[in-house]
């Protein structure tokens, strides 16, 4: 891959040594100009250049850099630092926590369009994804996509980045899909968030290249496997302070049944999904010696420095939804039924939320319409209803719910601990709620 004097253009020039495989790649390459990519952040070839040597160029946006840099800054300072502040500089420098996850749940998204599309990538690696260079932004593209396909493609082992290589695909048993391009983002989610590999725990780190080369071709367990812990890690990061439960569940299906059985990896939507719903769940340490990020699951307690953020600058909701339509005629007094799905996000001080019929961290989040836009400050719980939506808002212990529509304020001062619920529909049809106390 090479810049050129023209900004934001690169153009790659073919490695390959004779006419006969230079003639197939450039061939590939115009295949792939033609290919349904419209609306994916992917740098598409857009011209062929043939003289002195084949290639193509590509456009990529600016102020972006490759994740591999991020990795590399995390993983210095993890191994060098001598004591948990140097040893986290790193982390915090690119981004920390919160910007890692929104990072990921991007390139997952992505990664789903384009299987949605009966397309896999082929070389996902670290070094392919460029990110947002401000640390306050969560771009991504994908570049180099010489190995787009449908389906499944047969490839050479110099195709493949190493460590990002799918066990199949080393044990010469398969060739790049979109089963492979799953094992590769999980390696990468694992390693940007743990800052180690997945399959190098300390039997292979003390190991030579051979103990390497079978963990990776999947002879061995994964560092977190729950019973073989011949593998197991004493290095990186505790996976209880970087990963949701959910998240958690798809890294031991995917290293675990998933290392063996491609098809027991869970797929991008579902990677998708459990991120959006993981950036839901992150809150900033109010100590201000700390700085990091975590997620606020049942407890605002930051796990890198212990300090208890405070209540009142944080609000949990919880969804549910409201199904009448469901009720009991022999209960005259049943108001209802209420299915609780388990979803919740958490409000932050001065950090407005956009909620939408469907929660974050669900399958169709992404294709829902906003419904209202809610917003905690030090003069109380600011709710405002998107046009043409019906929303309205009651307590739990009684009273009709009261319309929402026009921006309106729950006092601080009223803030008394009482359960209240959302209603996100009309009252006469099932429709979702958010309940939280107040």
């Amino acid at each position: 891959m090479y810049k050129t004097t023209s900004t934001n253009v690169l153009v790659k020039i073919s490695t390959h040594t004779s006419e006969a495989q230079r003639a197939e790649w450039i061939n590939h390459i115009r295949w792939i100009m033609r290919l349904p990519l419209e609306g994916l952040s992917i740098a598409r070839p857009v011209a062929i250049v043939e003289r002195p040597r084949p290639g193509y160029v590509m456009e990529l946006m600016d102020g972006l850099l490759p994740l591999s840099a991020l990795l590399d800054l995390s993983e210095c300072s993890m191994l060098g630092g001598a004591d948990p502040a140097e040893k986290l500089s790193g982390f915090l420098e690119t981004g920390g926590l919160k910007r890692r996850v929104a990072l990921l749940g991007r390139l997952a998204r992505l990664l789903a369009d384009l299987h949605g599309r009966g397309l896999a990538f082929g070389d996902l690696a670290p070094s392919n994804v460029f990110v947002s260079q401000a640390r306050e932004h969560a771009e991504v593209w994908l570049i180099d996509c010489d190995n787009l396909c449908f389906c499944s493609r047969a490839v050479k082992d110099s195709m493949i980045t190493p460590d990002y290589g799918a066990p199949e695909i080393l044990r010469k048993e398969s060739g790049v899909n979109t089963l492979t391009d799953i094992w590769s983002f999980a390696v990468i989610a694992f390693r940007l968030l743990a800052l180690s590999h997945p399959l190098k725990g300390d039997m292979v780190n003390d190991g030579g290249p051979e103990v390497e080369e079978a963990a990776l071709r999947g002879e061995l367990p994964w560092v977190d496997h729950p019973t073989d812990r011949r593998n197991e890690m004493s290095t990186g990061l505790p996976r209880e302070i970087v990963l949701t439960d959910r998240l958690r569940s798809l890294f031991s299906e995917c290293f675990g049944e998933g290392l063996a059985s491609p098809g027991a990896r869970p797929s991008m939507a579902a990677w998708a999904a459990a991120f959006e719903a993981a950036s839901a769940l992150t809150v900033l340490c109010e100590a201000s010696d700390c700085g990091n990020h975590f997620f606020a699951e049942k407890s605002l307690q930051c796990p890198f420095c212990d300090h208890r953020n405070s209540p009142e600058n944080h609000l949990i909701l919880t969804h549910r939804l409201y199904a009448p339509e469901l009720r009991d005629p022999d209960e005259e007094l049943d108001p209802g039924v209420w299915v609780k799905t388990g979803d919740y996000v958490v409000l932050s001080l001065d950090s407005p939320l956009e909620l939408r019929r469907s929660p974050v961290g669900t399958s169709l989040y992404s294709q829902s319409d906003p419904l209202l836009s809610i917003e905690l400050t030090r003069t109380g719980l600011k709710v405002t209803p998107c046009d043409g939506c019906e929303v309205s808002i009651n307590r739990v212990d009684g009273g009709d719910p009261f319309a929402i529509t026009r921006p309106q304020r729950l006092k601080s001062e009223s803030r008394r601990g009482g359960r209240w619920v959302l209603h996100l529909g009309g009252r006469d049809s099932g429709h979702p709620t958010w309940t939280f106390k107040w």
